[in-house]
């Protein structure tokens, strides 16, 4: 797959700022499961999903809408920075205001603090929103990453000392609302040329019925992952909340570490694309293929071992939270095919067939979920399981009469890297049984299976002749030149 210079350029400065946010926040979860107990965990795990969901209303879509317009001036920026601020305040004063309904149907007081303290990100996040929508859209993510690493950072720290000073979940609202705060700082101090801070309140035609539906729709998508933190926590603990979100949060770690650079370069590489009149169905099915490559065995391998993995990461108090994660990798396998599908549907114009497909997910999951709650944790992975299939299922068709996608492409992309998956699942296994996982540090159980695996995983890139066996080969081979000039002055022939 040929990828242009300013691509490249783009991937690499994504991938180091997301991995390093994704790393630092999950140190961060680690140190936490060690801190606080599964009930304290599971209670801001229900007030940080109520918070999340209205987080990606309040958004309204804002980001999404500069990168794909065409032409834009600074009165269109002041306007959508306008219809933010409305939107993004007006969420936090309600939310302000429903939080003691909130917390008296969960009958924990705490979660109405809680939300009162994570309210503050409302009433910050339209000022830096726009700062980094201009960044992406001129593929500057230099800058991007190091808003979100210093963001991350300032949570991190803030939130670990407030704990350890006995803030228990109170350290984890705090902490976020710091982050907040350093977010905004950064922007303010890095600004991109036509950034503006002083809002205009007109409406914007076009970013009213685009925010409209790419709220609603990320709303449904926030919603769709919050729904086991918010049924299980009515109907069972606190602490099978935390439980649950151990190992939900294991699999979506792996998940944001795998896709969450790419998917920020996808948009704009699509949009590029699409300006210039290409075919956005076949970079989308370059695009599937390429991560396929690599998401599927690590999460095929992350269900084989998922015992060191929550064992390892969280600690010993967190045992019920292995089966849930075993169930789930075959889950986030499922979904992961259609990852950019939200990228497609923008720059193709699509975003009510998006809003649809992301409703239909959302409910198909709530009835599944109500409906397994009453049968334990696992009964609650495995109706998840169940949702994900048929948002396979419906996304897939959303893309065919979208984009034009072809569903024989799609499976023509997909199976190499279930073969590839299956074989390191299978190597995974096969260690396990002459070690025996549950026998063992959790720590060795690791390091064998990241010394093994790669190497299984590249001799099935190989004998498959997958194109990703050519990119990471590039990429090895330019590191060696390199590597050979800059040390011994040498080219890579001599």
């Amino acid at each position: 797959m040929h990828v242009n210079k300013s691509l490249k350029v783009a991937l690499l400065f994504s991938a180091m700022g997301d991995y390093s946010v994704q790393l630092l926040g999950f140190v961060s979860i680690m140190i936490v499961a060690r801190l606080l107990s599964p009930n304290e965990v599971g209670v801001f795990a229900v007030a940080g999903s109520t918070m999340v969901i209205a987080i990606e209303l309040s958004s309204f879509g804002v980001g999404q809408f500069l990168i794909r317009e065409k032409n834009i001036n600074e009165d269109m920026v002041r306007s959508v920075l306008g219809m933010a601020v409305m939107v993004s305040w007006g969420l936090g004063i309600l939310l302000v205001l429903a939080a003691p309904y909130i917390a008296d149907f969960y009958d924990k007081a705490a979660v109405k603090n809680l939300l009162w303290i994570l309210s503050i990100s409302f009433f910050l996040m339209p000022f830096f929103s726009i700062p980094v929508a201009l960044w992406k859209r001129e593929m500057l993510f230099g800058k991007v990453s190091i808003l979100k690493l210093t963001g991350q950072l300032v949570t991190t720290v803030s939130s670990i000392s407030l704990i350890l000073q006995g803030f228990s979940y109170y350290g984890l609202a705090i902490g976020a609302a710091m982050g907040m705060i350093a977010r905004l700082t950064v922007a303010m101090l890095l600004k991109p040329p036509g950034t503006v801070w002083i809002p205009r309140f007109t409406l914007v035609n076009n970013l009213l019925r685009f925010g409209v539906l790419a709220s609603l729709t990320n709303v449904f998508v926030r919603f769709s992952e919050g729904i086991p933190d918010l049924v299980i926590g009515k109907v069972s603990s606190m602490a099978d909340v935390g439980y649950f979100s151990r190992g939900l949060g294991a699999v979506l770690f792996l998940n944001k570490i795998l896709v969450s650079a790419v998917a920020s370069v996808v948009l704009p590489h699509l949009a590029d694309i699409k300006r210039a009149g290409g075919s956005v169905a076949d970079a989308y099915l370059r695009s599937v293929k390429l991560l396929l490559a690599f998401t599927l065995p690590v999460f095929a391998v992350a269900g084989a071992a998922s015992y060191p993995m929550i064992i390892g990461l969280f600690g010993d108090q967190w045992g019920a939270a292995v089966p849930i994660a075993s169930i789930l990798a075959i889950w986030i396998m499922i979904v992961s095919v259609h990852s950019f599908s939200a990228s497609a549907f923008i720059v193709s114009g699509g975003e009510k067939l998006m809003f649809v497909t992301a409703l239909i997910n959302a409910v198909s999951r709530l009835v599944l979920v109500l409906l397994a709650a009453s049968h334990g944790l696992e009964m609650v992975a495995w109706g998840i399981v169940l949702s994900g299939v048929i948002e396979l299922c419906v996304n897939t068709l959303a893309l065919k009469r979208t984009i034009g996608m072809k569903i024989t492409k799609l499976v023509a992309a997909v199976l190499p890297n279930l073969f590839i998956a299956f074989g390191c699942w299978l190597a995974t296994v096969l260690i396990d049984r002459m070690v025996i996982f549950k026998e063992v540090s959790p720590y060795q159980s690791i390091a064998i299976i990241a010394i093994c695996l790669p190497i299984v995983w590249m001799f099935l890139l190989r004998i498959t002749r997958h194109e990703a066996w050519d990119l990471i080969w590039d990429i090895l081979s330019n590191i060696k030149r390199r590597v050979l000039i800059k040390v011994f002055g040498l080219s890579a022939h001599e």
